[in-house]
């Protein structure tokens, strides 16, 4: 009886580890594809498969000191490119953006607020130009320097879309946890507690993305 009993667990964990390799392959292959040619397919089974494996892979990444950001990073535009056509439908209104509060300048003179930092847009840095575009497309924008920040915002500002930046780590969990949301990231080229680095005109092209449709770019706002 007990030798059936281990037999059967021990066939039962053998293709238990077999569907986990499959659905590690199929994460991967469909991962690579997204990352290289910019196209997504089986979306869906994609993002199953990511959810299931995500602390596998990027166990195995750090084990073979392999780049495991790259785990996050296909998260984030996976997510990206599933919520993108909802995203666009939104009334600015409705969205709400956060960034991170190491954007700034090294000199920033914001203060520190209920909210986070408090822009006064002294051109130190491009969070003033974000601020601008985004305060005139009417969508309120939070500089957050920890978690709690964020959670008080959540808690006073109904919204149905997000716009995050952060580094992939977190911007890929954050957008995990607002899957009920409708949630757009853009990952810091560089990462750190000062001086990050994101691509602008990535989070301009988001801001346009939703209604009304008038659209801002960085030269608008050069002086």
């Amino acid at each position: 009886m007990d030798l059936n009993f281990f037999t059967l667990l021990g066939e039962i964990v053998v293709v238990l580890l077999a569907i986990l390799l499959i659905l590690i392959c199929i994460t991967l292959i469909l991962g690579f594809y997204l990352i290289k040619n910019k196209k997504l397919i089986f979306p869906g089974l994609l993002l199953f498969a990511l959810n299931l494996t995500y602390p596998t892979l990027k166990n195995l990444f750090k084990w073979f000191q392999l780049n495991d950001l790259l785990i996050d990073e296909i998260s984030i535009d996976l997510r990206n490119r599933i919520n993108r056509e909802k995203f666009s439908k939104l009334d600015a209104k409705e969205v709400i953006m956060v960034l991170p509060h190491c954007l700034r300048s090294t000199s920033c003179p914001a203060k520190l607020g209920e909210s986070g930092l408090e822009c006064v847009e002294c051109g130190g840095c491009c969070i003033g130009t974000i601020k601008c575009i985004s305060d005139m497309k009417g969508i309120d924008m939070y500089i957050v320097p920890g978690s709690t920040f964020i959670k008080n915002v959540l808690k006073k500002r109904p919204f149905k879309g997000v716009i995050g930046v952060a580094c992939p780590i977190d911007l890929n969990l954050a957008m995990m946890s607002l899957d009920s949301y409708c949630p757009q990231g853009v990952y810091l080229l560089r990462d750190g507690c000062i001086n990050t680095l994101v691509d602008v005109d990535e989070v301009i092209e988001l801001i346009n993305v939703t209604q009304p449709p008038t659209q801002y770019s960085k030269e608008d706002f050069i002086k």
